[in-house]
């Protein structure tokens, strides 16, 4: 007996959003489907603690996966609960018939308001199949009733016919479409098993894989059993105690492409108003997988709910510069929309980043402390990666601060602030100067008086510290302190002294104004003495209402439009050049060599600063001058 059923106008439009809308990748349909089959399988295991009678003598629930590519067809099936054939008409129906546009309805108020959640209403398990599939059968046998079969190409209906099936399985059986024969293959479907079902709790049988041709298939047949191709118990759902390094490090390769060991493994299972389970696990070297600065990387935590791979890549998971690990997270807390590919922006989301990220910083922190040279290989590879909390992570600064590694001026090795304040317990600041390297650093005048007073000086030689810096002025107790930019005495000076340099400041004053003009004022704010350059001559030094010129060139590589920036101007009173300039001053205003010495002086001080000069050939030409006896 065979009973058709016509589907309503509305169908093609639902098929349409369910496409679209709602499944975006065609091969989660087999997620769909097995996870399907384990809530079944899940309600008979219940049945059974009831009904003695409703499994066999020595029968387990499991589901089975099996192509069949002579046929085209894709079979999933499972012994769980079953389904009636009025279930049929009722479920599988549903979109045909009277809640077609009670679907609609639903479907476009959950792309309006996320907090609606349709997967497991309407099946629209179900109807993902249909991305891949031609036509499909579901066949099911309730206890004590005949089996029945529900068929339907989507397109004139569908039609439930009396089948002669026994067992209670529930089989459903996909027609693939000619152009999507890529699923016929054993290992494609293997493959989406273990990528986004493997840790589904119940045991998916596939038969095993025959890599013989057809032709010696053909002259030595045998029987392929049937194995199990996932694991029914994820690694982050075990105790601590039951795993050991070596697991830890085998799934860190899984899921990283990485053949090295983690930095660390960090395991949670936290309960409460939020709960959730994760292991994360922190890289020490860059592998060639990894493409951190490409602005398009896929990034974040494999995400499941109830075993089941609901995001690939859940950034909403995780702080972009966090984006080099490798984790995994699993929770029954987050609403899902319909798709199961997106998460929504909801407050236990928000809780479980925080407390995630917070529990790595601590594990880098600890890893600092007791394996510093492995901390130091990671730091070397991620260091500039982790930085990027300035920007977008300001409320954590002082926690992550305690993880970074600065260059020192005293050291030969990277330290962290904290070690900067244990060494320099006297003074109230952290002292850096901002360079494109140590060496640079080092060449730099302003160090001097921190020399002579064996201070140490942090050395900020990557790009994004500019950034850093401007956003992070204070740690714990210190300011931080920019030696190129603020007037700093380490040694306070006596009235006596400050008066006489008062009154030297007075009479160069109109070599001061000189130097101004001559340099070009569209450069200079201010010309003035320093006497703690040591044996150089000048240097630049950058005022307080300025940003700094590795922040300047950053800045620009970046696009964004920088206004012209003004220096200081700082001349060495103790040089003799200067002495130099005040004679020529005296007898001629106009001299040429006046006009040469303070263009020299102003060469070296951009050479000191680690910039090119926009006339080296004028400078050659100058320090050959000065070399050959110009000022004799």
């Amino acid at each position: 007996m065979t009973n058709k059923y016509n589907f309503e106008a509305e169908t093609g439009r639902v098929l349409e959003l369910l496409t679209h809308s709602i499944y975006s990748n065609k091969e989660i349909f087999l997620r769909e489907l097995v996870s399907n089959s384990a809530d079944a399988i899940d309600k008979a295991r219940i049945k059974s603690l009831t009904d003695s009678s409703y499994l066999k003598e020595g029968e387990k629930f499991e589901i089975k996966v099996e192509s069949d590519k002579k046929a085209g067809t894709i079979t999933i099936s499972d012994n769980g609960i079953w389904m009636s054939k009025e279930n049929m008409i009722k479920n599988l129906g549903t979109i045909a018939k009277s809640g077609t546009k009670e679907f609609i309805e639903k479907l476009k108020k959950a792309k309006d308001e996320t907090e609606n959640n349709l997967i497991g209403q309407f099946w629209v398990w179900f109807y993902s199949a249909f991305m891949i599939a031609d036509k499909i059968e579901v066949e099911s046998k309730e206890k004590g009733k005949k089996a029945s079969k529900w068929i339907s190409d989507w397109k004139t209906g569908y039609e439930i016919w009396e089948s002669d099936k026994k067992e209670r399985w529930t089989k459903i059986t996909i027609f693939v479409k000619k152009d999507e024969k890529e699923f016929l293959e054993d290992w494609k479907l293997k493959e989406l098993v273990k990528k986004y079902s493997n840790y589904v709790g119940v045991p998916i049988m596939m038969k095993e894989y025959d890599s013989r041709t057809e032709e010696e298939k053909k002259k030595e047949p045998k029987e392929m059993w049937f194995e199990q191709v996932n694991e029914t118990k994820p690694i982050w759902k075990k105790s601590k105690s039951e795993i050991k390094k070596e697991e830890y490090t085998e799934f860190y390769k899984t899921i990283s492409n990485d053949w090295n060991e983690p930095l660390f493994a960090m395991h949670n299972n936290v309960e409460g108003m939020v709960s959730y389970k994760s292991i994360l696990f922190a890289p020490k070297e860059v592998n060639m997988y990894q493409d951190l600065t490409n602005p398009n990387l896929e990034y974040g935590p494999k995400l499941f709910v109830q075993n089941v791979l609901i995001l690939e890549h859940a950034k909403e998971l995780l702080p972009v510069w966090l984006r080099f690990v490798s984790w995994v997270v699993e929770t029954s807390d987050l609403p899902l929309n319909i798709s199961r590919e997106m998460l929504q922006d909801n407050a236990s989301l928000d809780k479980i980043k925080k407390g995630l990220t917070k529990k790595v910083i601590w594990e880098l922190k600890k890893t600092l402390k007791n394996s510093r040279e492995d901390y130091l290989k990671f730091w070397e590879n991620y260091g500039k990666i982790l930085k990027e909390w300035i920007h977008y992570d300001a409320d954590l600064k002082e926690l992550l601060a305690e993880v970074s590694l600065f260059n020192s001026i005293n050291n030969s090795k990277l330290i962290t602030l904290d070690e900067y304040l244990e060494e320099n317990k006297t003074d109230k600041k952290i002292y850096y100067i901002i360079a494109k390297s140590k060496a640079e650093a080092l060449a730099s005048p302003y160090l001097e008086q921190f020399k002579n007073k064996n201070i140490d000086v942090i050395a900020l030689t990557d790009p994004i510290d500019s950034f850093l810096v401007w956003g992070f002025t204070e740690y714990k107790w210190a300011k931080l302190v920019n030696i190129t930019t603020e007037e700093i005495e380490l040694e306070e000076k006596t009235e006596e002294q400050k008066k006489k340099q008062e009154e030297k400041q007075k009479e160069f004053k109109s070599l001061f104004d000189l130097t101004k003009s001559t340099i070009w004022e569209d450069k200079i704010e201010e010309v003035k003495f320093n006497d703690k350059l040591w044996t150089a001559l000048a240097a630049l030094k950058t005022p307080k209402s300025w940003i700094d010129p590795q922040m300047e060139k950053m800045m620009k590589a970046m696009g964004q439009a920088v206004p012209a920036q003004k220096r200081i101007l700082e001349l060495n009173p103790n040089n003799s050049l200067v002495e130099a300039m005040k004679t020529e001053l005296e007898s001629d205003v106009k001299s040429t060599k006046l006009s040469d010495i303070i263009k020299y002086a102003y060469s070296q001080a951009i050479l000191l600063e680690g910039w090119e000069l926009q006339n080296p050939k004028e400078f050659i030409e100058l320090t050959n001058k000065f070399a050959g006896g110009y000022l004799k």
